[in-house]
């Protein structure tokens, strides 16, 4: 009895998750826009817009909805690996997952001499060009912001 129940459990599963998820991060044209940011896309509600800020020597920029500003710096020197992104003493949440099949990192931190949380992604495509982090500090809407991550594309 045991084993059929566990058997269903994982056809359950299964099913969610071919039917419960598309390729591009549950994408709906009719309330979303999907933000091109050369090297990876992200889905926002249509509220929010890119922006580059002058003088930086990297591949950084953000998104706002003038209630939350999201920052994201891609490239090698956004951070060094996926795997040095660890639970510490600041971390108030922390999420290993896998986002478009790449490993990758929500956490939510308390750091050090910073007024506010932070609330970082970090996702790591392991070939030593495609890392990105994305991050915000105290958000309005917390689960926005993490649908918002959880978007993210690699290009």
């Amino acid at each position: 009895m045991i084993f059929i129940k566990r058997k269903i459990l994982v056809i359950i599963n299964i099913a969610f998750f071919i039917f419960g998820c598309n390729k591009d991060g549950g994408f709906n044209s009719a309330k979303e826009q999907k933000i091109d940011f050369d090297k990876f896309t992200l889905v926002t509600p249509k509220d929010w817009f890119r922006f580059y800020p002058q003088g930086t020597d990297g591949f950084y920029g953000g998104l706002t909805n003038n209630k939350d500003t999201l920052y994201f710096d891609y490239g090698v020197f956004s951070f060094s690996s996926i795997d040095d992104i660890k639970q510490n003493s600041e971390t108030i949440r922390f999420k290993e997952l896998r986002v478009g099949g790449i490993h990758s990192k929500i956490v939510l931190e308390k750091r050090v001499g910073e007024l506010q949380e932070r609330f970082s992604f970090y996702s790591d495509k392991k070939d030593g060009v495609n890392l990105n982090r994305i991050y915000c500090y105290s958000p309005t809407n917390q689960a926005l912001v993490e649908r918002i991550f959880l978007s993210h594309r690699f290009k």
